[in-house]
């Protein structure tokens, strides 16, 4: 649709459908669909809530509807028997998540746990619907099958990192791109070393000891819940050491 048939579609929505048209626009199977689809996804989309933390799946469970985040964002993450927990990836608005997809089409096992990072607005359409709803929608079949390929590609990529390169690089290339996102002057990461362990797939203390080692030597300054960047350059030292002795 054009700007102009995009606005006029959205005008005769009613306010439940409203919401549920701001969360999907974000996707491409909605912006894709011709007026008939989208007026048959919205009314099988139906608005969710979770707080920060929220387990929204488990491991060896299915699931009976597929999740569309609107706000917020799921931590897609694998627990082991001790505990310890990484972090396969973050599913935020517009994208897929072929965990839930996998689970909830397939009527399999979730292969992952999955739970609220931060507040979460979303929209859940059940199995059922979507899977109606694929057979007769290209956009839609072209969804689920993109989303199994690129989230593929990205744990691939993540165990490569896991398994091949040192913690202190991914550690310094992680602050970094916190501190990019960042809005303050000078830039700050709000991030807890627990979080930064789920993410980089190691042991907290391992952070811990890394992040002291960067303060010790000037490149970030810690706070409680807060890294401060002091010298970017040392951070980029830090990952030419790994260039250098490849």
């Amino acid at each position: 649709m054009d700007a102009m048939v995009e606005d006029g579609f959205a005008e005769t929505l009613n306010r439940r459908h409203r919401f549920a048209h701001e969360v999907l626009k974000n996707y491409s199977f909605y912006v894709n669909s011709d007026v008939g689809q989208r007026l048959e996804l919205l009314e099988a989309a139906k608005p969710v809530e979770a707080g920060d933390g929220r387990p929204l799946l488990e491991t060896g469970y299915s699931c009976r509807d597929v999740v569309l985040v609107g706000r917020g964002r799921i931590r897609i993450f694998i627990a082991g028997e001790n505990g310890r927990e990484v972090t396969l990836y973050y599913v935020k608005p517009g994208e897929s998540c072929p965990v839930n997809l996998s689970a909830a089409m397939m009527g399999i096992g979730a292969f992952a746990d999955a739970a609220a990072s931060g507040e979460l607005a979303a929209l859940t359409i059940s199995a059922q619907d979507f899977r109606n709803m694929s057979h007769r929608n290209a956009a839609l079949q072209d969804y689920i099958f993109s989303a199994t390929v690129l989230r593929f590609g990205e744990v691939i990529g993540l165990i490569r990192e896991i398994t091949t390169r040192r913690v202190d690089h991914r550690l310094a290339e992680y602050l970094l791109r916190k501190f990019e996102e960042s809005e303050e002057s000078p830039p700050a990461a709000e991030v807890t070393q627990q979080n930064i362990a789920l993410d980089l797939g190691t042991a907290r203390e391992v952070v811990s000891r890394r992040l002291q080692e960067l303060d010790s030597i000037g490149a970030v300054e810690l706070r409680r819940g807060r890294i401060i960047l002091q010298d970017s350059l040392a951070l980029h030292r830090i990952i030419g050491q790994k260039a250098s002795a490849q």
